[in-house]
């Protein structure tokens, strides 16, 4: 159930326009967790919790890696006190709490798109607005897209010491994977260690 602890705001975080804000938040839930787009599009709001040190979101709908016998991903966004402008899981409550009076009552996804008749945004929808964030950082979008993210933070966390498990564990993937050491472990063109290390 979803538990509201207190937040952690700054005068401009407050005062974000909704699209600022959905656009920020999925940039930095893909940043911090290194999951793919389609899992952060299957995000429940029933299946988030807050605790003292964060928030936890347990993916309960089938993702593209699900299969019998494999536990299925749970994201921890750890409390950034000391960046508030930086902390995923202020943003998370905030959002929540901005998008709670246009949420029709079906439907439990946590991203919306954003104009009316809102609903629940697509794995799609949520690139595009990575894109987008990407863009107006001065990226070049021609050649770094939304999976990009997955790239960069990953390969960021290692250079910043954080251990191979925990990468595997953070991004979903599993001990005996190959697919970081492959794919991922490319120079860039415990709870909460990976987000520190990506953000901080």
């Amino acid at each position: 159930m979803l538990r509201s602890e207190p937040m952690y705001l700054t005068p401009s975080t407050d005062h974000t326009s909704i699209r600022e804000l959905t656009l920020k938040l999925v940039t930095l839930i893909a940043l911090v967790t290194a999951h793919r787009v389609q899992t952060l599009s299957l995000i429940q709001l029933p299946h988030i919790t807050f605790s003292e040190s964060g928030a936890t979101i347990n993916i309960a709908l089938p993702i593209k890696t699900s299969r019998k016998g494999c536990p299925q991903p749970s994201l921890f966004l750890p409390f950034f006190r000391d960046k508030p402008e930086l902390c995923v899981a202020t943003l998370l409550q905030l959002y929540i709490r901005r998008t709670a009076a246009h949420r029709p009552p079906e439907i439990d996804r946590l991203f919306l798109i954003l104009q009316r008749p809102f609903k629940s945004a697509s794995s799609q929808t949520l690139s595009r607005w990575i894109k987008a964030t990407l863009k107006d950082s001065g990226i070049n979008t021609k050649v770094f897209r939304a999976h990009s993210v997955r790239h960069a933070a990953t390969s960021h966390a290692k250079r910043q010491g954080v251990s191979i498990d925990t990468i595997r564990a953070t991004a979903g993937w599993s001990q005996q994977s190959a697919v970081f050491a492959q794919f991922y472990d490319r120079p860039l063109s415990s709870e909460g260690v990976f987000s520190a290390a990506v953000l901080g």
